[in-house]
């Protein structure tokens, strides 16, 4: 699964450091237990250092404590913000998801769903309202589907081996015109009963 370039930073000044070494522009993400996008931990494309610097301390004094670090990353330009994620259900066992991404997921709730291993993730996609955008809506140029049913075929391949990952959440997933790449990734392992039969594991 690629995921673009992290890295960890604790300051203003390593933040501009780290900015520097991913290559400007760049987008800072505040670390800890905030959702980043709802309270302003989030700033994108950003094109100089004293940029990031001053970025970096507007975030630490508006979250204050709840702010633990961030994270600098290359700005990924164009493409289509995906979400691709995964539930393990106790009596039921892995679920895969994909859907609109972004600060739009959950507004718009476009989502898909099968049962792991994945045999049809080009099918999936093409279930959502949003599929148009990926094949160039409008003008727009076309993006690598392809790739993007690759990830989710991988990811029911990583919910069916792996049954203690509990929850799985890549959003934004950023199809491009050759690839599609995890921007941000949280899963949650939990211990985990033995695997429920295959028999109930059939969508209605």
């Amino acid at each position: 699964m690629p995921l673009v370039e992290s890295l960890e930073v604790d300051g203003p000044d390593s933040a501009a450091e780290a900015a520097r070494r991913a290559g400007l522009p760049v987008v800072l993400k505040a670390v800890g237990p905030v959702h980043k996008s709802d309270v302003g931990g989030v700033r994108l494309d950003l094109r100089t250092e004293e940029q990031v610097r001053q970025a970096y301390g507007e975030m630490a004094a508006r979250l204050g404590a709840e702010m633990t670090g961030a994270i600098v990353q290359p700005m990924l330009q164009g493409g289509v913000e995906v979400i691709v994620g995964g539930v393990s259900y106790p009596a039921f066992g892995p679920l895969v998801m994909v859907g609109m991404g972004g600060v739009l997921a959950d507004l718009l709730a476009d989502r898909a769903f099968r049962v792991p291993p994945v045999t049809d993730a080009a099918g999936m996609i093409e279930e959502l309202r949003c599929a148009p955008l990926l094949h160039g809506y409008r003008g727009s140029p076309p993006v690598d589907a392809e790739a993007l049913a690759d990830r989710i075929t991988r990811i029911g391949r990583l919910l069916d081996d792996l049954p203690h990952v509990a929850e799985l959440d890549l959003n934004p997933v950023i199809v491009t015109a050759d690839d599609a790449v995890t921007v941000d990734a949280r899963i949650r392992v939990a211990p985990c009963e033995p695997p429920p039969s295959p028999l109930l594991r059939r969508l209605r």
